[in-house]
């Protein structure tokens, strides 16, 4: 395979064998890598720090850093770290594929990921389960199967739209395999442990930070998640986009997916494998990434804010609802008092 295309798409098991090559052990690869090992290391830690750091241009380096890089993450199995360093390379990914104009390379990376395409005329057919399996993507209207072409079981869809298939099905198989249970060789636990003690570290200091938001209080709810709780107890069919952000809202303040499950009893079209499913992805638990809480700007360009109904929203100092919550919750529980508001 040409080193230009595994540069491209450096997760294609054809090229990857170049660079593994043959007989060659684990540990023997990562020793004869070990600058690598250091690069991944750092590279790992800046991503979970949220810095958007490029990729290497040079085509060894690319494919070297990303193996040594996905063999650092099986080792370490930790879905926070291993679903930041995913979000990056998708989207390097997608914006790759979607400038792809080979036709050849385009089936081939396709197929790499499970989808068996075929060309109908300026677009592709894509297998229906490939479609569904990969365009949970919430809050994007060009995935929904209401918007698709359908014909003989597939549907029936732009580049464009592929592109966005080709990106889940990379994050989806990327994050499954990288926290998939595996046993290194003691040598290699041994090597590569110095190397992400400071990664696991950070990574569970980030969680930490993010967790303290104290017990659940709904008395301390933004308005706009106020409005959709109301919505959804009077039996109204709340929009998509409103229940999106009622679950990212309650999962992120610690609500066990059970719990989140509880707010949907009253939805008109209620159906619980439906629903735990949905809730599983939006929170990460069914092993797809986990999305984060709309921020207000979002919100309001969903119709969704209701900030005019209170004075701290209205005040212009409150740019998310997790923002808002924090505020709330601390003003509205007694000093001392760490039990649950209800």
């Amino acid at each position: 395979m040409k080193e230009e295309v595994l540069g491209k798409y450096p997760f294609l098991r054809r090229g990857l064998s170049q660079y593994l090559g043959e007989g060659v052990s684990l540990y023997t690869f990562l020793t004869e890598n070990e600058y690598f090992v250091k690069k991944a290391s750092e590279l790992l830690l800046s991503i979970i720090n949220g810095e958007d750091v490029p990729f290497p241009v040079d085509i060894d380096e690319r494919v070297r850093l990303y193996i040594v890089t996905k063999i650092m993450l099986t080792y370490i199995r930790d879905y926070f770290i291993s679903a930041r360093y995913a979000i990056r390379e998708r989207k390097v990914i997608y914006e790759t594929f979607e400038k792809e104009t080979d036709e050849r390379i385009i089936k081939m990376v396709s197929s790499e990921l499970g989808i068996d395409l075929e060309k109908s005329g300026e677009r592709y057919a894509i297998p229906l389960n490939a479609f569904l399996r990969n365009s949970v993507v919430f809050n994007d209207k060009e995935l929904r199967l209401c918007n698709q072409e359908l014909k003989g079981g597939r549907v029936i869809a732009s580049k464009h739209v592929l592109s966005k298939i080709v990106r889940e099905a990379f994050y989806r198989r990327y994050v499954g395999e990288v926290n998939d249970l595996v046993e290194f060789p003691q040598e290699v636990e041994d090597f590569l442990r110095p190397y992400v003690g400071e990664i696991v570290a950070r990574s569970q200091e980030i969680r930490q930070e993010r967790a303290y938001l104290g017990p659940l209080n709904e008395s301390s709810f933004p308005p706009c998640l106020k409005e959709i709780i109301d919505e959804m107890k009077k039996g109204v069919n709340v929009s998509h986009a409103g229940r999106f952000f009622l679950v990212t809202f309650l999962h992120r303040i610690g609500l066990p997916n059970d719990e989140i499950m509880k707010y949907f009893g009253d939805v008109p079209d209620f159906a619980e494998k439906i629903t735990r499913y949905q809730i599983e992805h939006i929170t990460g638990t069914g092993r797809g990434r986990e999305y984060s809480v709309p921020s207000c700007q979002t919100l309001s360009s969903l119709g969704l804010c209701y900030k005019d109904r209170d004075p701290l929203c209205s005040s212009g100092k409150i740019k998310h609802p997790l923002s808002y919550y924090r505020a709330r919750n601390l003003r509205n529980r007694p000093v001392g008092d760490n039990s649950p508001v209800k």
